[in-house]
């Protein structure tokens, strides 16, 4: 059996080679892994980087010929993968040997499951061996997300329970082929932010059920861009385009999954309220970009631009 990880990167050579490396590392007992890498027209050398140090590996790379974000680069992937299961991976990750196993184990135990994601663990400077979530979720009537335990130190992670069920998870998650071929792989409409929400809801409601391992476990190293104020970053707010996104996206999410009675609650109270919000704060840090891409992005979702 073969079992496909697909990584999409851009600009960060140095997250990606510790990436492949790990998952080079990663214990594969009846099964081989191909690692399939999507590079997004990185400018930073990492077409050369891998050529160099993977030449003899199980590795295919691929290149998009522009900056085309996540979506994309991961129904790229999956186009070029051959396993039944595919693990997708963002590159600021370090994989436990353990992960492949682990996370196939839930599938042959949990018939009806479609997408298993490892726990990812933060490794930042700030935040380091605090657990992202044991599941994932949104409010339907705030679009707030829902997590849960989020932020949980490892050291206090409860005992006696290996599976919680999510509707998605960030960061990185396997798939069956069917699972994903059910949701009809990733909309790419999205452009970022959002996607890896809505796929994970696309599989919940073609059926399929959806877990988190806690045996299976990824390190995620986070990436800050220099001269980003980690506030911003933390609210996923750091650049222009993203903010547009997020704020426009929010909205695009409720309208596909939300009721007519939630998404009138979402775009007329909780939208406008954010937008004040996140714009409050972007204008703190002297980033009036940032607030107005915010405020553009609001208005784009409730119209439905």
């Amino acid at each position: 059996m073969t079992v496909s990880a697909v990584i999409p990167t851009y600009n960060r050579a140095d997250m990606v080679c510790r990436c492949i490396k790990s998952i080079l590392a990663a214990e594969k007992d009846g099964f081989d892994v191909e690692i399939i890498v999507v590079d997004d027209a990185s400018p930073d050398g990492t077409r050369g980087r891998i050529a160099s140090e993977f030449r003899d590996s199980p590795l295919t790379y691929l290149r998009n010929g522009k900056n085309s974000f996540q979506a994309v680069s991961r129904n790229r992937g999956a186009a070029a993968a051959k396993g039944g299961y595919i693990l997708f991976l963002d590159d600021d990750n370090e994989v436990d040997p353990r992960i492949f196993k682990e996370l196939l184990e839930v599938f042959k135990s949990h018939p009806r499951a479609g997408l298993v994601a490892p726990m990812a663990i933060h490794k930042r400077p700030t935040d380091e061996n605090l657990v992202w979530s044991l599941g994932s979720g949104f409010n339907r009537w705030t679009s707030m997300p829902q997590d849960r335990m989020p932020n949980l130190p490892l050291a206090e992670l409860p005992a006696g329970q290996d599976v919680y069920p999510t509707t998605y998870y960030p960061n990185g998650f396997m798939v069956s082929r069917a699972a994903f071929d059910a949701a009809g792989g990733f909309d790419e409409k999205y452009i970022q932010i959002f996607e890896e929400s809505d796929f994970g809801w696309k599989i919940m409601e073609a059926g399929y059920e959806e877990y988190v391992s806690t045996k299976a476990r990824t390190w995620h190293y986070g990436f800050l861009e220099p001269g980003c104020a980690p506030e911003l970053r933390r609210l996923g707010i750091e650049r222009p385009l993203r903010t547009y996104c997020f704020a426009k996206n929010r909205l695009r999410f409720a309208r596909k999954h939300f009721n007519f009675l939630q998404v009138l609650s979402v775009s007329l109270v909780f939208a406008p309220l954010s937008a004040v919000y996140y714009s409050a704060v972007a204008l703190k840090h002297r980033r009036a970009d940032i607030a107005w891409a915010y405020i553009k992005g609001t208005l784009a979702g409730i119209f439905g631009l």
